[in-house]
């Protein structure tokens, strides 16, 4: 599988850098997780969303789903547009729709998109990716996803405070990309540490560290044990190959 960083920013976009936003593809199958805020932009570079799988949103605070309007006036403006498996937390297309047209049950989302919910332990399937969702600690509904071509394996935290769920996602992963939204301990945010810790007690092949206050130079990776496990920091633009030969 290959992942792009789309963006990484937090918690709003700067330049060059829109606030989360990934795209993880493998053979032909193609799934954009988050849309925050930025990210509609960077996704056109990449991949025409009629050629998406689907979308996956971990919650809807802006830096993770702020761009959806983006993608729904470009499902409303684009004649030929596919309608989309949208998976998000339960209302995710509510807001949608309140943003759209006034009417939180207008049913706007639902003729632009297929709409999708979000269940702890559920598994779906967008192409040839399965894709299984787990609930995690944050401020508000918010989940962390694991995900399987059936070759190699991916997890992404989500915005979390430390929890089984997440030890759970992460467990013997190829590459796990985890959030690491906070300079001190906290309930809803990991810290570098904190990430770097779930990452090697869950045996993961691969850190990369994401959605990091000030953006990615604020992280000196290098100063974790790279002895124990192999650590890279999310740039917007980066590439990471999951599961290597």
């Amino acid at each position: 599988m290959d992942l792009k960083i789309l963006g990484c920013a937090t918690p709003f976009p700067t330049r060059n850098n829109p606030c989360s936003g990934f795209l993880l593809s493998e053979d032909g199958s193609a799934v954009l997780l988050d849309c925050g805020s930025g990210v509609f932009a960077e996704l056109l570079e990449d991949v025409n969303p009629n050629d998406l799988s689907g979308v996956w949103i971990s919650h809807v605070h802006p830096d993770h789903f702020a761009d959806m309007p983006a993608l729904a006036n470009w499902a409303l403006n684009t004649p030929d547009a596919r309608k989309l498996p949208v998976f998000g937390p339960d209302g995710w297309d509510r807001r949608l729709n309140y943003f759209l047209s006034g009417d939180p049950n207008s049913g706007l989302s639902g003729r632009i998109f297929e709409v999708g919910y979000i269940a702890d332990g559920d598994s779906i399937d967008l192409g040839s990716l399965r894709l299984y969702s787990r609930a995690v600690q944050h401020s508000v509904p918010g989940y962390g996803v694991r995900i399987t071509d059936g070759r190699a394996s991916f997890a992404y935290s989500g915005d979390t405070g430390p929890c089984d769920a997440l030890s759970e996602l992460a467990s013997k992963v190829d590459l796990l990309l985890c959030e690491a939204g906070s300079d001190h301990p906290a309930e809803y945010h990991l810290t570098t540490q904190q990430a770097y810790d779930v990452a090697v007690a869950a045996e993961v092949g691969e850190l990369v560290l994401t959605h990091i206050p000030g953006g990615p130079s604020r992280v000196d990776a290098d100063r974790l044990d790279r002895d124990k496990l192999l650590v890279g920091v999310a740039r917007p633009g980066d590439r990471w190959l999951v599961g290597r030969e």
